[in-house]
């Protein structure tokens, strides 16, 4: 693969094996750790068949962010400016390696100054969101739409995790009525600690941009809070998970009528992890989410008056 550093202006130098890359392997066909004869590092990745013109709408975005001093891993463009140049029936994407410190699960959650961190970028980011068009064309997500799916296919092929999911639904009413009329800005679409290369306890970059989108202004600081509650659901009104929202507060991004529902947007974004838990068959996930979907149900009415006791919001 490190052959491929010419479509990018690169002189080749050598494979790096030895180095580990974060997140997840499956968003694209294959990607490795390269170097050029320079001796700097790259992530290469082959792109899936149909991948191309979205990865160079996020290349776009991402560009931009990068100008914009958020940190981000943006991609290099060819020296004709194309970010996914083609050779051998396959398109290819370059990205700088940026090295990161590995996420203590589960102590992370009780992190203070990690939660500021991802909450100054969240905020960052809805800044900068309005200089970003690369997926103003795009359709919305529509979340009700998808639940509502996944549950009748649950039902058809799981019909106990049918039942034991049953009381979810009917508590996201509020929720999926507002979607499509609650304010939206740009978003990661897939935000959580572990999407993040960490130096310390502060962001360095954030990666896998796959799901980026529009969409309701706190989709990725519900996203990025229903992961640190499966860790443990009484993380959610200590450590990080305030500090985030403390964060968001202090820069102005916290919007109300998102805060409104944050809780039940946190659950409903459970749907699509419950999803992922199928798909590779995880039995003990698939519990383990059950579980934690019937517990954010039953509680909703308690988390958004803790938060706004324990971040003072």
């Amino acid at each position: 693969m490190p052959g491929r550093l010419v479509l990018f202006g690169l002189a080749p130098g050598r494979p790096r094996p030895d180095i580990v890359l974060s997140g997840s392997p499956e968003r694209c066909a294959a990607r490795a750790a390269v170097e050029d004869a320079d001796g700097r590092v790259f992530v290469l990745e082959r792109l899936s068949p149909g991948q191309a013109d979205r990865r160079r709408r996020i290349a776009r975005a991402l560009a931009g962010l990068h100008a914009r001093s958020l940190p981000v891993a943006p991609y290099r463009p060819a020296p004709g400016g194309d970010f996914a140049p083609e050779a051998d029936g396959a398109h290819w994407q370059l990205a700088p390696y940026v090295p990161g410190d590995p996420l203590p699960r589960p102590n992370y959650v009780d992190h203070v100054r990690r939660g500021e961190s991802l909450g100054r970028f969240l905020a960052d980011l809805h800044a900068a969101a309005p200089a970003v068009h690369d997926f103003d064309r795009e359709p919305g997500f529509d979340l009700e739409h998808y639940a509502d799916g996944l549950m009748a296919a649950i039902r058809a092929r799981h019909p106990r995790l049918h039942a034991a999911l049953a009381p979810v639904p009917p508590v996201l009413a509020p929720l999926f009525e507002a979607w499509p009329h609650l304010p939206a800005s740009l978003c990661q679409g897939d935000f959580h600690p572990l999407n993040v290369l960490w130096r310390g306890q502060s962001v360095a970059a954030v990666i896998d941009w796959e799901f980026a989108g529009v969409r309701p202004a706190l989709f990725d600081a519900a996203n990025c809070l229903g992961c640190v509650g499966i860790e443990d659901p009484a993380a959610l009104v200590k450590g990080l998970a305030p500090a985030l929202l403390r964060a968001l507060r202090d820069s102005g991004r916290l919007d109300p009528e998102n805060f409104a529902l944050l809780p039940e947007t946190l659950l409903a974004l459970r749907f699509a992890w419950l999803s992922e838990w199928l798909r590779r068959g995880d039995g003990e996930m698939i519990d383990l989410e059950t579980r934690y979907m019937r517990l954010l149900a039953n509680s909703l009415d308690t988390l958004l008056p803790a938060w706004k006791r324990i971040a003072g919001l």
